[in-house]
């Protein structure tokens, strides 16, 4: 009975140990998928892995480490599908060892005869629309343009980054950003006044009232360029206020100055 007891206990430990080394790392992974925010492990066992890059308009962006041989259509549907834009189109660029190695509309990716696009270590997908997931950045470009990105910073109802298309003008940024934000909403016996300035390597390049910003032409945006919107107001109170107010000072000190000679 003592044996049979002991060869139980053995083949126990056995079995146990087999489970714990039939799948090494299978409890380390899980543990750093749930401890590290924007990481996803998404690998079959015993597969060669890569690792990429979601950025943009996807559902949940991040690094991803993912078996060997996934394709670019794959992460899309991994990441939680594109988030298309106000034209119901979304652009994927693919970068590649620093460079744009591919650019194409995602629904070209799902249709017949479409070419799989195999991820390689390293890469970068970015999803790019007329909008974006990420607070205060928004995205203005066109497929196949060279974008670059300025500020718009200040009282705009949307100040942020902006990635804009070469030949931008100041005013276009200027209504992108939605003009005067809340800022700009004050009593009605405010008079409000907005100007615009353009710095360019931290030296203003120019200024204007933002109402006769568009009376004239507005200079092209570069790369690094930042607009500041700045406003300022200034109460303007009815005549008979200020005439009331004087009077009743004077009033005062006479009686003040009667009170005092009696």
């Amino acid at each position: 009975m003592i044996r049979s007891t002991r060869l139980l206990a053995v083949l126990l430990l056995a079995a146990t140990a087999t489970a714990a080394s039939a799948q090494p790392g299978t409890l380390q992974v899980n543990e750093t998928q749930a401890g590290v925010p924007g990481f996803f492990y998404l690998v079959r066992p015993g597969d060669a892995t890569v690792t990429v890059t979601a950025i943009g308009n996807v559902g949940a962006t991040g690094r991803y480490v993912l078996s060997a041989g996934t394709t670019l259509a794959d992460l899309l549907a991994l990441s939680g599908g594109v988030a298309p834009d106000r034209r119901g189109q979304a652009i994927v660029r693919v970068y590649r060892d620093g460079t744009r190695a591919m650019e194409m509309q995602a629904a070209s990716l799902y249709g017949d005869g479409a070419m799989p696009v195999v991820l390689r270590e390293g890469d970068v997908v970015e999803v790019v629309g007329l909008t974006s997931s990420v607070p205060g950045y928004y995205v203005h470009t066109e497929p196949g343009n060279d974008p670059f990105a300025v500020t718009a910073a200040g009282a705009f109802a949307a100040p942020g980054r902006y990635l804009v298309d070469p030949g931008t003008s100041l005013g276009d940024l200027v209504a992108l950003a939605g003009g005067v934000g809340a800022f700009g909403a004050r009593d009605a016996r405010d008079e409000v006044t907005a100007t615009v300035r353009l710095l360019r390597e931290g030296a203003p390049v120019f200024e204007a009232p933002l109402e006769d910003l568009y009376a004239r032409d507005t200079q092209s945006l570069l790369a690094g360029d930042v607009v500041d919107l700045q406003v300022t107001y200034r109460r303007n109170e009815p005549f008979w206020r200020d005439a009331l107010a004087v009077i009743t000072t004077a009033l005062g000190v006479a009686i003040l100055v009667e009170r005092l000679a009696n």
